[in-house]
């Protein structure tokens, strides 16, 4: 892969960025007594990073041994062996900007199309911005030596900077839809439907049902990411793959 092009922007980029998001929601929920949703999202977010290296081994993507790496986490079996220290900032930083500004442009639609499906609204919208903006970043860290995949599962993208599987970023582009329809889902009183279901919805006001919201985001981030992204990219290497120099 070479020397990676502005590692900066992936490395003390992310964690300006994510303290940053911290303070204004730490911020916000001291002034409202609520946690906002793009602090929710960066909790869920970082909370679920250890997930990448799971499905990345599945997709046999190589990260470029040039990043720092986190200090606590080496060479593991079924993960792919670079793990970048930047990995949970930058999760945190991208879900808590991307999953709110999706989930505010479904709610704006439902209140001018009343009649129609939240969910409907977010696989209309959603799905391909995020699969749009996936793409991108598959073409430009791969073309920017950050990451590069050894081998290629399904129908990939032919560019100068070499194959990029669709596979991938079409599953994510569907959680995106799916998990921003589950937020835009609200009851009467602005609860989300997991909020209601978990119990955060029927507790009084507070720092315990703020609580209550910010494991309920966290448990419903990492269920159902790892449920549409990690377990069919690792089960597809399993089935259909086979060895790999880079990602062993």
């Amino acid at each position: 892969m070479g020397d990676p092009v502005n590692p900066w922007m992936m490395e003390t980029g992310s964690i300006y960025l994510w303290c940053g998001l911290l303070l204004a929601a730490a911020a916000l929920t001291a002034k409202n007594r609520r946690i906002p949703l793009f602090g929710l999202m960066l909790v869920a977010g970082s909370s679920g990073f250890w997930q990448e290296f799971f499905a990345d081994w599945g997709a046999y993507v190589a990260w470029n041994p040039q990043f720092e790496r986190l200090p606590f986490w080496g060479e593991m079996a079924f993960t792919t062996p670079v793990k970048p220290m930047f990995m949970p900032f930058s999760w945190g930083w991208w879900f808590a900007v991307s999953i709110p500004l999706l989930t505010s442009l479904v709610l704006f639609l439902k209140r001018k199309f009343p009649a129609r499906s939240v969910y409907a609204l977010s696989f209309l919208t959603a799905f391909p911005l995020f699969l749009a903006y996936q793409i991108y970043v598959e073409g430009s860290s791969v073309a920017n030596g950050w990451w590069t995949y050894d081998s290629v599962i399904g129908p990939a993208l032919e560019s100068e900077q070499g194959r990029l599987p669709l596979i991938f970023p079409l599953l994510i582009g569907l959680w995106a839809a799916w998990f921003v329809g589950l937020l835009a889902d609200r009851n009467a009183d602005g609860f989300m439907a997991h909020e209601v279901r978990l119990g955060a919805a029927a507790k009084p006001a507070g720092w315990r049902r703020e609580w209550a919201r910010l494991w309920g985001m966290a448990l419903l981030f990492q269920v159902t990411f790892l449920a549409i992204n990690l377990v069919p990219a690792m089960l597809g290497r399993i089935l259909f793959g086979g060895p790999s120099a880079l990602v062993p």
